[in-house]
């Protein structure tokens, strides 16, 4: 099954947090309803926790994004299809006025998930 996984930064501590009443109040249930969407899960990072790796150096004090996403399909056509319509380039242009547009982060990445035994 399809999946996009995201990651990103909000412009700034206060569009974060008016991202995620936005988040709250409008963007979660509009996603879950378009068309060829599973299912769509959101979380705004709260802190580092500990270092990926045993022996890691410079561990960062802040998480290097604010939020992720992860966005299982039914069939990728059928999102893409929805994701080209008016709406929702309007909706995506309401959503992106809280993103940081210079960030590195903010792109969609297609995976899959990792089962044991497959």
């Amino acid at each position: 099954m399809p999946t996009l996984l995201l990651v990103y930064n909000a412009k700034d501590a206060k569009s974060a947090d008016d991202y995620e009443k936005y988040l709250k109040k409008k963007k979660v249930a509009y996603v879950r309803s378009l068309e060829g969407v599973v299912a769509y899960e959101i979380y705004r990072t709260d802190m580092v926790l500990a270092p990926a790796m045993s022996n890691a150096k410079d561990m960062p004090a802040q998480p290097p994004f604010q939020f992720f996403a992860w966005l299982e399909l039914s069939d990728l056509d059928k999102f893409a299809q929805a994701a080209a319509s008016p709406e929702m380039q309007a909706f995506t242009d309401e959503y992106s006025a809280y993103l940081d547009p210079s960030g590195p982060l903010n792109v969609f990445t297609l995976g899959h998930k990792i089962e044991p035994g497959t």
